[in-house]
């Protein structure tokens, strides 16, 4: 059953660019859409290889977006507001990511908090620092022209984004796949107490995942500013459940019944090609909502049963 569920959402995707690619030949099946749609992956997919390992271990963080949006109001206010260097003002928006994740890190593990309870709490924290620096307002003046150019600089026909993420996945993958550390991911995911009888250092490598993912939430807000070269309210909206979808429509993929990093960007991919396929066919968004939404829900019901059958 397993197999038969992994292998209907591989099947599911070719069924869906077949259609689309029927149904809107013409500009589906073109390689700017293709450019396009990797374009637009790039921060999710940045996002969800963060997730991975908060979901690795067992937690759920629900202040990555939060962390996002104050992250990218510091960059920007640096620069805008004060004149700061672009080095200056996005390694302070980094090292800002970094702190919120060490907190909560600290809070869940060391409190013994709940980590939905704690990350929605700061994620209200910080969406509140966000619109105390920016007054809810659009900052768009006295944007240097080098920090949005290197969002709009092309590498081989892909965008500096896409090489940036292409790296962080590479990097992720050889540290959750390839390393004792990412065994110690899923050997707390798995049975922590078991994992702690064994040596691990569980309350250690949790802290370090959630660093892991605000840390990457503070990489994406540097790219998201400088793509629109500006600050907007609401900057990461949209992001939390989209992104959670890809995650989990990854492990329902994953024939090892396990979060991995290769399934989170191909679960963005998965996502992303389907709000593009119906975008080009002229559907309202609402639309493409509800299927998420629904993609989320059965995701969840697959990799839940198959990790059921793997235990």
């Amino acid at each position: 059953m397993a197999l038969v569920a992994n292998s209907a959402v591989g099947v599911g995707f070719i069924v869906m660019v077949t259609v689309f690619g029927i149904m809107r030949p013409e500009t589906f099946l073109t390689s700017s859409t293709l450019q396009d749609l990797l374009n637009q992956a790039a921060i999710p997919v940045i996002l969800a290889c963060g997730i991975t390992f908060t979901m690795g271990v067992g937690e759920f963080d629900l202040s990555f977006t939060a962390v996002l949006g104050v992250a990218a109001a510091v960059v920007i206010v640096l620069m805008a507001n004060r004149g700061y260097p672009i080095l200056v003002s996005c390694l302070a928006a980094l090292a800002l990511a970094l702190a919120v994740g060490l907190v909560i890190g600290l809070l869940v593990t060391f409190g013994k908090a709940s980590s939905f309870i704690v990350t929605l709490a700061l994620g209200s924290v910080l969406t509140g620092l966000e619109i105390m620096l920016t007054d809810n307002q659009s900052i768009y003046r006295n944007i240097p022209p080098s920090f949005s150019d290197f969002a709009s600089n092309s590498v081989i026909g892909l965008k500096a984004p896409v090489w940036v993420t292409i790296a962080i996945v590479a990097l992720a993958f050889v540290l959750l796949h390839a390393t004792k550390f990412g065994r110690h991911v899923y050997a707390i995911g798995g049975n922590s107490k078991a994992a702690f009888l064994a040596g691990v250092r569980v309350r250690r490598v949790r802290v370090y995942c959630f660093i892991l993912l605000a840390g990457l939430a503070g990489v994406a807000a540097i790219i998201a500013t400088s793509k629109t070269a500006s600050y907007y309210p609401n900057i990461s909206g949209g992001l939390l459940l989209s992104t959670y979808a890809a995650v989990f429509l990854g492990a329902a993929m994953s024939t090892s019944n396990r979060f991995t990093v290769v399934g989170s960007a191909l679960g963005v991919v998965w996502l992303l090609t389907l709000q593009t396929g119906l975008t080009q066919l002229n559907q309202p968004a609402w639309v493409s909502t509800l299927i998420q939404g629904l993609v989320l829900v059965t995701a969840v019901l697959i990799a839940a049963r198959n990790r059921g059958r793997s235990q």
